[in-house]
């Protein structure tokens, strides 16, 4: 986390606007009580007394955190349209817990100004970490993601996107660095800029396209979305930035497939079945977030037969340690059992011979006393 710089430190003194009725983003003197199973995170967002500046990362964007808790924001300023503010007042009210929200803004331009453009600062959840610092990070030691983390980061994001398909919203501006981790409540998260992408198209595109297949059709912008998260994915699975298997912008056939293959020998199963079908170079093939849904589902169903299967193999083998282990105690009780016959029958016969050699002695010492 960034370390606050001292003579950064300012309190904001223009008004912040609410702009959800998720969060209540109101300066005041001191934290007001929690409430009874409130979220931690909502609480913080409308309980903070100010906004602290703490460092500036570019010349229109900066770090913030909410006083006196340890949360902070980003903030971004630029100069918008009518339109694109009212793309933000609509999206605020859209709630996914895999979507990065905005949460409120401050218009710093003048209220009497004629102009139709504004200068407005827009904060939002600031995470650290994303993607390519994670691929970074890990490949470092070969600390590669365990299946089940993969399996939820296809789950929570082709989730979150769907969210944005049933609003008509592609999200076209897919990077290693526009999805992030979220390290305080382990979800992999993505951020909506659609809002800004008319103004400055070269700016927000994906990261990675599929081959154009020679159709003079109109691409399907969600499909090319489901194509660059599975790259994005697959990425992080082989702790490797796929880029490498582009040239000059054009996919390297033979480069990816090698990837694939190396998915297979790292993910076999539901991991490599639903990135590949992501990743699918046939754009007809290759599944919108709705069709992908079902495949998920199917992907779950075999899961959950292996599953159980697994847990009838296992109890099957449980009940036949059982049976060994009954048969075993039972054979080491007969062996315990003849062993200790066969002492009696050996203890048994001497104790005839010793009778014998009693009644011989008593037998001789009378015919003595006769004499």
């Amino acid at each position: 986390m960034y370390s606050e710089y001292c003579i950064g430190q300012q309190k904001l003194n223009y008004p912040i606007n609410k702009i959800t009725q998720s969060y209540n983003p109101v300066i005041q003197d001191a934290p007001r009580q929690r409430l009874p199973n409130e979220n931690p995170k909502d609480y913080m967002l409308s309980a903070y007394t100010s906004l602290i500046h703490v460092i500036d990362l570019t010349s229109t964007s900066a770090i913030y955190r909410v006083d006196p808790f340890a949360k902070y924001l980003c903030c971004w300023t630029n100069i918008i349209n009518q339109a694109e503010i009212s793309a933000i007042l609509e999206r605020t009210k859209w709630r996914h817990p895999n979507l990065i929200s905005f949460l409120f803004y401050q218009d710093m331009s003048d209220k009497y100004s004629q102009i139709k453009t504004r200068e407005f600062k827009i904060y939002y959840e600031y995470l650290p970490l994303d993607v390519k610092q994670l691929i970074e990070k890990r490949s470092q030691t070969e600390e590669y993601v365990p299946e089940d983390e993969i399996w939820k980061m296809i789950i929570g994001l082709s989730d979150a996107l769907l969210f944005l398909q049933k609003k008509g919203v592609s999200h076209s501006a897919l990077t290693l660095e526009s999805i992030y981790f979220d390290e305080e409540y382990l979800l992999y998260r993505v951020q909506d800029v659609s809002p800004f992408r008319a103004k400055a198209p070269h700016l927000f595109c994906n990261q990675f396209l599929p081959s154009v297949n020679g159709t003079n059709l109109k691409p399907n912008l969600f499909k090319q979305d489901v194509f660059c998260v599975g790259m994005i994915i697959l990425s992080l699975a082989l702790l490797r930035d796929c880029k490498d298997i582009y040239n000059e912008g054009i996919l390297q056939n033979g480069l990816f497939e090698e990837n694939l293959q190396k998915l297979k020998l790292l993910y076999p199963g539901r991991v490599e079945n639903v990135l590949r079908s992501m990743v699918d170079l046939d754009n007809e093939k290759r599944p919108d977030w709705n069709e992908l849904q079902q495949i998920l589902q199917q992907n779950k169903e075999k899961q959950i037969g292996l599953s159980e299967q697994q847990s009838n193999i296992i109890q099957q083998i449980d009940k036949q340690k059982c049976k060994i282990n009954v048969d075993i105690n039972n054979n080491q009780e007969n062996i315990e059992m003849k062993i200790n016959i066969q002492k009696g029958d050996g203890l048994d016969q001497k104790l005839i011979n010793l009778n014998k050699r009693i009644q011989e002695t008593l037998s001789k010492s009378m015919s003595k006393n006769l004499r």
